[in-house]
């Protein structure tokens, strides 16, 4: 089977410039330009189409746009998983699920993901989820109630946090 186009857009927002990347069937990557191999590395099982796309794109960008005016209700754009793993995709889902504004711990996200008992399984699909911010990963906290680590910059997990309950 013919690997299908990826799309490729950027993103400008008060957090830096993303890169939003998609095919027919919905989002692949979107990844911040401080980690531009990342978006190259994840696509490379697909043609590259590096030109701005607003058409498989449109609901990502139109998405994006209205998450970062603070809008709470735009539903998210699909997202291709073809080749992610079952337990991820279901991790991604629990952390969709988690309100605007809102915080769950890895247990909370393991458990809503059907293992309980799974939490560091957990942080680990949300360290490889390269759907941020549609997948909320900066929504998940540690057990404790503090915000923890993370990948992309803590700064930008306490700039989204705040964003987000302002």
């Amino acid at each position: 089977m013919p690997a299908s186009n990826a799309h490729v857009a950027p993103f400008d927002s008060p957090i830096g410039r993303f890169w939003v990347s998609g095919t027919n069937d919905g989002l692949v990557l979107i990844t911040r330009s401080d980690a531009p191999d990342r978006l190259f590395a994840g696509l490379s099982a697909r043609r590259l189409t590096p030109i701005p796309d607003d058409g498989p794109l449109a609901p990502a960008l139109r998405w994006m746009t209205a998450y970062f005016a603070g809008d709470r209700g735009s539903a998210a754009p699909a997202l291709d998983l073809g080749h992610t793993p079952a337990f991820d995709a279901a991790v991604f889902a629990a952390a969709q699920a988690i309100p605007f504004g809102g915080t769950a711990s890895y247990g909370d996200l393991a458990a809503a993901a059907g293992s309980p008992r799974a939490a560091r399984a957990a942080g680990g699909a949300m360290s490889r989820c390269p759907f941020f911010p549609v997948v909320p990963c900066h929504r998940v906290i540690r057990a404790d109630g503090s915000i923890g680590g993370w990948g992309p910059d803590l700064w930008v997990k306490r700039w989204l946090l705040q964003h987000e309950r302002a």
